[in-house]
């Protein structure tokens, strides 16, 4: 009866740990790819060819992409941005192998409610005066200034951990590639 008893407590005390490793990995995993992502979290690991036609993403308008990291890098970064309606995401994809055209999505910005007259922008930003292709900000448009401003929110891609983190907007402004 006692060796019953002990395997039970073994039992119970192997389960409690696994459930704590279970907890301690889903808060980690949580806090990491798709922070900023709301709904359009379920974007993050989808792998696709052509970033016109991103399976989940119909009824989506193509709004700017770019390359992030130099041609000649063996891992090509892309950054794409969409609209629909007053929603905006812009999606940073890998490209592992550049023989290959199989990109995946690492992670997601989505921007909810953006009033008219201000767009998301990225590889285009810079900080004080600084390019920074990481750098995603809403900012507001205008037809006539070659830096537009001011940032309303930014993020930065952090190219080691993969995922977007929340960027102060102080000295964020974008280049106005539109300009006459």
């Amino acid at each position: 009866m006692t060796n019953l008893n002990c395997k039970n407590i073994g039992g119970t005390y192997f389960k409690s740990i696994l459930i704590s490793f279970l907890l301690l990995f889903f808060c980690i995993y949580s806090s990491g790819q798709g922070k900023y992502a709301g709904y359009m979290k379920k974007m993050i690991s989808i792998s696709y060819t052509d970033s016109r036609n991103i399976p989940g993403l119909e009824g989506w308008e193509f709004r700017q992409g770019s390359m992030v990291t130099p041609i000649d890098n063996p891992e090509m970064i892309i950054a794409d941005v969409f609209q629909r309606g007053n929603t905006w995401i812009c999606l940073f994809s890998i490209k592992e192998d550049t023989a290959s055209a199989i990109q995946t999505i690492m992670d997601v910005v989505e921007v909810k409610n953006v009033l008219k007259g201000w767009q998301l922008y990225t590889t285009s930003c810079r900080q004080n005066k600084v390019e920074n292709v990481e750098i995603v900000a809403l900012v507001k448009w205008s037809p006539s200034q070659e830096f537009l401003k001011p940032a309303k929110q930014a993020w930065r891609f952090n190219r080691d951990k993969r995922r977007f983190e929340i960027a102060s907007v102080k000295g964020v402004d974008c280049i106005n590639e539109g300009l006459d």
